[in-house]
């Protein structure tokens, strides 16, 4: 009969597409992936997938087999669940996906507490876009992951916190004594923006008051960003987590709207996460919760 590991071993092939990043996440070398795909097959006595040079393709049996294995894995790992739950067991290794901005602020904390309260729980950081930790969910390589509003129908998400949205400027800059601002007053302003695998809200937000800003920066990192201001070569708009350790002669000014991003924690649909991804959301809500209350 057809194992569990050749099942896991089939399921982490579809997801990742080829045999070498399956090996890698099982632990296991190329060759033991490629002799549980061959005595999986025989087992069954059906080919099950197609070895393309670029990508792996299931067959018409396979397809059938694999919705089948989906569901019977997903069944495990709904009782691994279970069985910790009722023992009470917070335990074993969480891979999460994090923003650059919550590196800054939460995340921090959050480790510490796991640290003091949880040591048997390992946690493996894995720093990207949105774009990357979304794709990343959806193909397993992370069981959780944080990200912003909108998320893919595909993905659960738990609210966090909400992330104010400011603008940034140089001291000098004309505006610097405002009290409030107004997207209009930036309207002619020049920009330097972070991409939008970075921060997908501020794009959003001018579009929909239909400013077109004149872009002479676009970075991927938010601290350039915030020195790239500092210096009077444009304003931007940016999340408040990110302006805890910015430079001091940076201004920070609010908007007489209010605009933000929503944060949270993701995970795959139809998946379970653990009883310790699970805390992980918890304490987040916890921390960032106690995190607002000082600003």
């Amino acid at each position: 009969m057809p194992t569990l590991a050749q099942y896991i071993a089939l399921h982490t092939l579809i997801e990742t597409g080829n045999f070498t990043e399956t090996g890698q996440k099982l632990n296991l070398t190329q060759s033991s992936i490629t002799h549980a795909m061959n005595n999986l097959e025989k087992e069954l006595d059906l080919s099950l997938i197609i070895r393309n040079r670029n990508n792996i393709i299931l067959t018409s049996n396979g397809k059938m087999v694999y919705e089948h294995v989906s569901k019977i894995l997903q069944e495990q790992q709904r009782l691994e669940n279970t069985v910790a739950n009722l023992k009470k067991l917070i335990g074993g290794t969480i891979t999460v996906g994090v923003l650059p901005s919550i590196s800054l602020v939460l995340l921090p904390k959050v480790l510490s507490y796991f640290e003091e309260h949880h040591p048997d729980v390992t946690i493996q950081l894995m720093e990207g876009d949105y774009d990357q930790i979304e794709n990343w969910l959806q193909h397993g390589v992370v069981d959780i992951g944080f990200l912003a509003k909108p998320v893919s129908e595909n993905l659960v998400f738990d609210f966090i916190f909400e992330d104010e949205l400011l603008c940034i400027m140089a001291k000098d800059h004309p505006l610097a004594a405002e009290d409030y601002l107004t997207l209009n007053q930036l309207k002619d302003e020049r920009w330097i923006m972070p991409k939008q695998n970075i921060d997908r809200d501020v794009l959003r937000i001018l579009s929909k008051h239909n400013i077109t800003p004149n872009i002479v920066y676009e970075l991927s990192v938010d601290q350039a960003i915030l020195t790239m201001v500092t210096e009077n070569l444009g304003v931007s708009i940016v999340p408040k987590s990110i302006l805890h350790h910015a430079p001091a002669s940076l201004v920070q000014k609010n908007f007489s709207e209010h605009h933000a991003r929503t944060v949270g924690i993701a995970h795959k649909r139809n998946t379970y996460p653990s009883p310790a991804a699970m805390k992980f959301v918890e304490i987040c809500k916890i921390l960032a919760e106690d995190f607002l209350n000082k600003d």
